[in-house]
C-alpha cells in the first residue's frame, strides 16, 4: 500500500475505493489481505470526504441583489433541502 502517502485525484480515489470493496466482496481474501483492503479503504473514504467538502467551500451561486448588480455567495447545502 505503498501510495497512501501520495495525493491523487478524487476520481482515481474513488475508484481505488470501489476496486478495495469489490475485493472485499468477493470473499476470496484471507483475513490479513481484508484488514489490509479494509484499512486501506477506509484512508480513501477519509480522502474522498476531505476532497469533497473542499470542494463544497469553494462553490459559489451567482445572486442578483436588489440592485441588479450580481454577487457570489458561498453555497449552502441547507437552502437546496427547503
Amino acid at each position: 500500500m505503498g501510495d497512501e502517502g501520495t495525493k491523487i485525484d478524487f476520481e482515481k480515489a474513488m475508484e481505488e475505493l470501489e476496486e478495495t470493496v469489490s475485493r472485499l466482496e468477493g470473499g476470496e481474501l484471507t483475513l490479513e489481505e481484508s484488514l489490509e483492503a479494509f484499512e486501506k479503504g477506509m484512508s480513501l473514504v477519509k480522502m474522498c470526504r476531505k476532497k469533497l467538502d473542499e470542494a463544497e467551500t469553494r462553490i459559489a451561486k451567482l445572486v442578483e441583489t436588489k440592485g441588479g448588480e450580481l454577487v457570489t455567495e458561498p453555497f449552502r447545502l441547507e437552502e437546496d433541502a427547503g
